[in-house]
């Protein structure tokens, strides 16, 4: 008889260590999916402001280098409204053209006054929409909508700009 008792002990003891690890890797795959869930949609996000963050940090820096000595206006380039950021090399006028063309932000380097197609400029992102406002004479607002459909406005003060 006490064999048995010995031999039913032992059956509950292994049921308890399988019920225990049963619980153990139910608990582990469920924290592995929500994990993966929570990581995807972090990485979901961070795809989604990408776009607009580049955009908006590089229109915003790209006119604070040009402020300087009234260089920053807003103009046209090929029948485009642009951004116009004068500078003068050895006496001779350039102009660096930051414009909205075929949905895309493109940006051009030229002698102020001379049009180049403006297919030759450099892209610098894609973008449904695009639109600039000179709210004051120092003060730009950007529209854009990126590829993604996000919607962006951003505001730009520079501290030397005005009408051309």
């Amino acid at each position: 008889m006490k064999k048995k008792i010995e031999f039913k002990k032992h059956t509950v003891d292994l049921l308890f260590v399988i019920t225990l690890f049963c619980v153990f890797a139910f608990s582990l795959i469920t924290l592995t999916g929500t994990g993966a869930a929570v990581y995807e949609k972090l990485v979901t996000n961070m795809d989604e402001n990408y776009d607009s963050r580049t955009a908006g940090t590089y229109l915003f820096n790209k006119l604070h280098r040009a402020d300087k000595n009234n260089s920053v206006s807003l103009g046209t380039y090929a029948g485009l409204d642009s951004i116009l950021m004068m500078e003068e090399i050895d006496n001779i006028n350039y102009c660096t053209y930051l414009y909205f063309y075929d949905n895309k932000l493109m940006e051009i380097f030229t002698r102020y006054g001379q049009e180049i197609d403006p297919s030759y400029g450099t892209v610098i992102m894609e973008l449904e929409d695009y639109s600039v406002t000179e709210v004051t004479p120092s003060l730009f607002e950007f529209d854009f909508t990126t590829t993604k459909g996000e919607h962006r406005s951003l505001y730009v003060h520079t501290r030397t700009s005005g009408s051309r």
